[in-house]
């Protein structure tokens, strides 16, 4: 169970790096370009502190029970993470995007949650 757990932490660790880095760093244009369309009402700055966010929540999911440093942190990263993954599924079923993406890493993320409670 271990294993699983340091799996999906790991696999939506690197999801919200990829596309958290990407908002942080790219501008809004080249963003809609490669498909992030759930942005499109958001200004730069709003793309800007939502990536800096998943970021920062990737690294809170990782490195504390990495470390082995309040490793409840990741607990906490894990259920935040998923609440944002139901703000921009809200986000995508208004624009009549798909939000099965959206549920599945938040499933992810609710049970990395939980299997670190128990």
């Amino acid at each position: 169970m271990v294993t699983t757990i340091w799996i999906l932490k790991w696999f939506i660790a690197l999801l919200f790096t990829f596309t958290g880095s990407n908002k942080v760093i790219l501008p809004k244009t080249k963003l809609l370009d490669i498909g992030m369309k759930g942005l499109i009402g958001l200004d730069e700055k709003q793309i800007k502190v939502a990536g800096f966010l998943e970021v920062l929540g990737a690294l809170g999911l990782i490195l504390p029970a990495l470390l082995n440093i309040y490793p409840a942190i990741s607990v906490v990263a894990a259920f935040c993470l998923g609440l944002t993954m139901i703000v921009a599924g809200r986000i995508h079923y208004k624009l009549k995007l798909s939000i099965i993406p959206n549920i599945a890493a938040f499933v992810i993320c609710i049970l990395i949650a939980y299997w670190e409670l128990v």
